[in-house]
């Protein structure tokens, strides 16, 4: 205790608050010395820096052998490779205990979860207090939907009376937007946002069957998801129920206008390209899905879900035929997702986790690669899916960034992702809210979870 208080008495006051934690017996410092930082994307790299870590916040930023490292600091060698700020999945429903490790391992300490549930209340509550491993979650409402759902849905939103009693009921603090779903009357929508708007409270959509594109956006919504009622716009002519089919349909001609309206609205989309064609693509040949090395990440009860839906859709559309209409479908799509980006529309990133075949934090890599696909630039990617989410959530400063005062989620990697983005895929270690995740700490989780779920499925 001497040691920490002579040394205390000679440092700047900036850190006599760190040393004073360090003597009432807080959880230690964590320093990470001699990296190149990226403090947000697409802004320079600074090399030989230190960062200083108390708690879940950023303390300190500097050249290194400028920023005191306390006594007692746990302080990780970063020789020369990158930390950068860590990844966003903008569309996610997590509410299984072992996800938060998955989102881990690829980087991903930050999502939005588009239906609360009671697991995932339980979740989020147990990653805060640091007894499990995950992303910080920020959940929207359970979905609100009208009474022609497609699940049992016992609390269908008939009116505008139902949808405001419906969100009153559900405004607490867990929820940062209200989920609006796409059977839902005009009225009982537009009373939806009206009374998020009061409650101050972000509105997420998929566009109602009873509205059009134009419609939502004029009522200034925060974000489209998967792109729904796009495919309206675009196919006008189309006589088909199936959304992947008027995709398939589009008249190329609509897609300036479309984007544009949508530029101007200022609400933002979340297209989650790999949600479409990652699930068809496995259902076009379950054989060599359930072979993938991250098959052994799925539970039973996952896996047999995810049958159950490839057996309901083949029996409605012969697999194969299914999947080729759907290329055609996601070559629209990534011609509207370039169209958006080169307006200035803003995009978020999301990959609907668990969906069939839609790994946790390992689906948002392949979501990043359609996206380059779609002509952005790693840059583009990263900037969007860090800063722009955090602007998106009104949490700027927050996350996003490596500078004091943000929240700790940071990745080590051995490259530039920004001239490289596979080396998301193998962070060298996590940092999420200032718990550090080594990499065989990360390798260790994922095989404890590997080893569980065999051992279930063999039962």
């Amino acid at each position: 205790m001497l040691r920490i208080a002579r040394l205390c008495f000679a440092i700047p006051a900036l850190l006599i608050a760190a040393c004073a934690s360090l003597a009432e017996g807080a959880r230690p410092l964590t320093a990470f010395v001699g990296v190149t930082l990226i403090t947000a994307y697409g802004e320079p790299h600074r090399e030989n820096q230190t960062v200083l870590v108390r708690d879940d916040r950023i303390l300190e930023v500097g050249d290194m052998g400028e920023v005191f490292i306390p006594w007692g600091s746990h302080e990780v060698d970063g020789g020369g490779r990158v930390l950068a700020p860590g990844l966003v999945d903008m569309h996610v429903h997590i509410f299984m205990p072992d996800d938060g490790v998955l989102f881990l391992a690829n980087g991903v300490t930050t999502v939005r979860n588009m239906s609360d549930r009671a697991e995932t209340i339980v979740l989020a509550a147990e990653i805060d207090a640091g007894t499990r491993p995950g992303p910080r979650i920020y959940s929207s409402t359970p979905i609100i939907d009208g009474p022609q759902a497609d699940w049992e849905n016992p609390r269908a939103t008939r009116s505008a009376d139902d949808m405001r009693r419906r969100i009153a009921e559900l405004d607490n603090s867990e929820h940062v937007g209200v989920k609006l779903y796409e059977n839902l009357s005009r009225e009982a929508f537009v009373a939806g946002v009206e009374e998020a708007r009061a409650r101050q409270m972000q509105v997420y959509a998929h566009v109602p069957f009873s509205m059009s594109l134009s419609d939502v956006l004029a009522l200034g919504i925060d974000s489209v998801e998967h792109l729904t009622g796009f495919d309206r716009a675009l196919a006008p002519a189309s006589q088909s129920s199936w959304d992947e089919q008027r995709w398939a349909e589009m008249d190329a001609s609509r897609v300036a206008p479309v984007v544009r309206e949508v530029a101007a609205s200022g609400v933002w989309n979340d297209s989650t390209l790999i949600t479409a064609i990652g699930a068809r693509r496995a259902f076009a040949d379950m054989q060599a899905a359930q072979a993938e090395p991250l098959y052994r990440y799925a539970t039973p009860r996952l896996r047999a879900h995810w049958r159950a839906i490839q057996a309901d859709e083949a029996a409605e559309r012969d697999p194969a035929e299914t999947w080729a209409v759907v290329q055609l479908a996601h070559a629209a799509r990534l011609e509207v997702v370039r169209a958006l980006h080169e307006a200035g529309a803003p995009l978020l990133f999301g990959t609907d986790a668990p969906q069939p075949f839609i790994y946790p934090g390992y689906s948002l890599h392949d979501e990043f690669a359609l996206h380059l696909d779609a002509g952005l630039t790693p840059t583009d990617i990263l900037r969007a899916d860090t800063e722009g989410s955090a602007n998106f959530l009104n949490e700027q400063g927050v996350f996003g960034r490596i500078e004091p005062g943000a929240r700790a989620d940071l990745l080590l990697l051995d490259r530039d992702p920004e001239a490289d983005l596979s080396t998301l895929r193998a962070p060298q270690g996590v940092m999420a809210a200032g718990r550090w995740y080594d990499a065989v700490t990360l390798q260790r989780m994922l095989g404890d979870i590997a080893a569980r779920i065999a051992a279930e499925t063999a039962h």
